[in-house]
């Protein structure tokens, strides 16, 4: 038995030392170099590319079968002018041995100076797009070769097994164009090494490059290690330990150099159709975050789940690192404290963060947020917080802003001047309203803005195709609350607007003095309101204003207007006697102001207005011009009697002024409505006439009294009525 081994042992070295010797006569008799033409015939062939061999081809031959090919160049078949890749030096071997035991050992893969021009014309098509069998023959040849190689492992043989050494490229770039859209991008100073890779075990991975790009002006330097596993037979793909650096300048950050850092593992199964970055952790400047990734579906819809954790970090810091210059804002430390957690869920086109949890400068937010849309940029939220100063983002007040107390004034302006005309330049940014796609809700407990305090505070919005619907808005704010709804359509020409809103318990002072409003009624309102208007401008909605309101007042005053003593003056002029001094206050008091309005394009038309004063009854009716910010109104008040513990005799009121109005008409501009109130001189006249006639049949009736008595009582009656008539 041992010499029938010992005999297949001697031929077997017998085969092997034969076959080395045909390979050392092989690579001595046989020159590659001679095959160029063959070889890039073959090119074309079976590749559809131009190949360029300017270097000699040499080779070895054992231990190692080795290639090494210098000067390769690669153009498409069609433009051979304008080379796709150019390699300085490639070069690889096959250990001999192994190749007997179906085994491919291969040396080191060196590539060296590689350089790809990949260029994608003004037509959208790219210079490698023609690269590789063009035809269904040589698809369908393919195909076949790949099935005769699956039957010959089917039927038992053993696959190939390759092992590589290393792979090792360097000094190479890479440069992208599209003439489309004027990009351009380049990798240079890229070097990729890895380990020895075979199938199932780990190997260290080591790249090395400088991005450049061009639109905007950015240079990324990238260095990045891990340890990857390949798994082709059970087609799994692991990375472990992955370590990215990126250092980033240029434009977008203000010429700044920022620093980020990626951290993990990652894993893609193409079996399960899988692919997970677990152990995150990232920096970006001063800024930490950590969580996980899971794409799945990979092959037909993804879909992204994980989880998103973010460190207290300073904002302010953070976006100046990043080259950004942030407006001056009220509060200096604004920004100071951001934190963020949340689970991530969406897909190839949208990111939604749900179980969302925001702080913000001790601002407390919760609920879900994102794009259900990346084209249509649909966002999509449904928040929840506590207090929020909105004051502390907006710019800081100049010097002597800030307080409004005094400022707009009791009883509104004196000035007579007329006022400026309503701005007509644009409001609504219409283009950006156009392309909205949102649904959103938000409530918080309290929100501060402008120093006023609305508490609490609900919005909902929805805007799609052109429409913006402010579905909901209401709060309580000035001691009492408010409600609105309102769209705009930016589909119509003029853009056409619509407003309703209701109003309760609103402290009117109160709201005049805190928007620097002149003030001219006091008490609490309440109002409805129902509205439409077209075009993007003040004049515009001024001019187009169409709806109706109402409103009610109660304990209120009118500010800055003295109607008692406007009816004094106008019953001592009755009475053709002079006032003994000023009666009444500064201000007028009220238990009641109501009325109603229609609006057509822009006049506001009132005929029920009714006001219960101290001793007075009123009742109003006239209009409000608002394209010209004029006002024409007429007030009749009612006299009830002077109740005053000592009445001045000149303003006593006696039965012959009973349900008589005693008229004041107000005229100007709505910035002095208040002090543009006065007697309407003409009615007072035509109720002085009247007044006199009375007297004059008064004393008439008395004399007849006097003469007949009870004499003649039928003849008696008869002169009076003749009187009356």
């Amino acid at each position: 038995m041992k010499s029938v081994v010992k005999v297949l042992g001697l031929v077997v070295g017998a085969i092997a030392l034969l076959l080395i010797a045909a390979l050392f006569f092989l690579t001595r008799l046989f020159d590659p170099n001679d095959y160029k033409d063959d070889i890039r015939e073959a090119a074309r062939e079976q590749a559809n590319i131009e190949l360029a061999l300017d270097g000699d081809i040499g080779w070895s031959l054992f231990p190692w079968l080795g290639l090494e090919l210098k000067d390769v160049g690669v153009a498409p078949v069609d433009n051979p002018a304008q080379p796709l890749a150019k390699v300085g030096t490639l070069g690889l071997g096959v250990k001999v041995l192994p190749l007997l035991r179906r085994q491919v050992r291969m040396s080191d893969v060196i590539l060296d100076d590689v350089q790809l021009q990949l260029v994608r014309n003004d037509q959208g098509v790219g210079n490698w797009e023609t690269v590789g069998p063009q035809d269904s023959a040589a698809a369908e040849q393919g195909s076949d070769a790949g099935a005769e190689a699956q039957t010959q492992n089917d039927d038992g043989n053993e696959p190939l097994q390759i092992t590589v050494e290393s792979v090792q490229v360097t000094n190479a770039s890479v440069h992208y164009e599209d003439r489309q859209t004027g990009q351009i991008l380049s990798l240079d100073e890229a070097n990729l090494t890895t380990g020895a890779l075979i199938p199932g075990e780990p190997f260290d991975v080591s790249f090395l490059g400088l991005l450049t790009l061009d639109q905007p002006a950015m240079r990324v330097r990238m260095d990045l290690k891990t340890v990857a596993t390949l798994q082709p037979g059970e087609q799994r793909y692991l990375l472990s330990g992955v370590d990215l650096k990126v250092d980033a300048s240029g434009e977008p950050f203000g010429g700044r150099a920022v620093n980020l850092q990626l951290q993990g593992d990652g894993l893609v199964d193409l079996a399960e159709q899988v692919a997970e970055l677990t152990q995150l952790r990232l920096s970006l400047a001063d800024m930490r975050a950590t969580g996980q990734l899971k794409v799945s579906d990979l092959d037909s819809e993804p879909q992204l789940a994980g989880r998103l954790d973010v460190a207290a970090f300073d904002a302010r810091d953070l976006l100046r690192d990043l080259g950004q210059t942030l407006p001056d804002m009220a509060d200096p430390g604004a920004l100071s404290s951001v934190a963020l957690s949340a689970n991530l869920a969406g897909g190839a086109s949208s990111l939604m963060l749900n179980d969302l949890q925001l702080a913000l400068d001790g601002f407390a937010l919760q609920g879900s947020l994102g794009l259900a849309d990346f084209e249509r940029q649909a966002l999509r939220f449904d928040l929840a917080g506590d207090n929020l100063n909105l004051d502390n983002y907006l710019p800081p007040s100049a010097e002597g802003e800030g307080s409004s107390s005094g400022s707009a004034g009791s009883g509104g302006s004196r000035s007579q001047s007329a006022p400026e005309p309503w701005n007509d330049d644009d409001v609504l940014p219409l283009d950006t309203l156009a392309r909205l796609d949102v649904d959103g809700k938000l409530a918080l407990q309290q929100v501060t803005l402008t120093g006023q305090t609305i508490k609490p505070f609900n919005m909902a919005v929805r805007a799609r195709d052109g429409v913006v619907r402010l579905t909901q808005l209401d709060g309580g704010i000035f001691g009492g609350s408010f409600s609105a709804s309102g769209s705009i359509d930016t589909r119509k020409t003029p853009v056409g607007s619509g407003l309703k809103a209701q109003l309760k318990g609103i402290d009117s002072a109160a709201a005049q003095q805190a928007y620097e409003v002149p003030q001219q009624v006091s008490g609490l309102l309440d109002m409805n309101l129902d509205v439409t208007a077209g075009g993007n401008s003040l004049r515009r909605w001024m001019n187009t204003l169409n709806g109706n309101a109402s409103f009610k007042v109660t304990d209120g005053a009118l500010l800055g207007v003295n109607l008692e003593q406007q009816v004094c003056r106008a019953i001592a002029l009755a009475n053709r006697k002079s006032l003994s001094g000023e009666r009444g206050s500064e201000n007028t008091p009220f238990e009641q102001l109501d009325g109603s309005f229609t609006i057509r394009n822009g006049v506001v038309a009132n005929r029920d207005l009714v006001v219960d004063l101290p001793g007075l009854a009123g009742k109003g009716k006239g209009d409000i011009n608002l394209p010209e910010q004029r006002l024409d109104y007429s007030i009749g008040l009612l006299l009830e009697g002077d109740r005053s513990e000592m009445p001045d005799e000149a303003c006593q009121v006696n039965e012959r002024y009973a349900d008589i109005e005693w008229p004041i008409r107000c005229q100007g501009y709505l910035h002095n409505a208040g002090s543009s109130c006065g007697v309407d001189s003409e009615g007072v006249g035509k109720i002085a006439a009247k007044l006199v006639g009375n007297e004059v049949q008064r004393k008439l009736e008395e004399r007849i009294d006097d003469s007949l008595g009870d004499k003649a009582p039928e003849l008696r009656d008869a002169i009076k009525g003749l009187f009356s008539r």
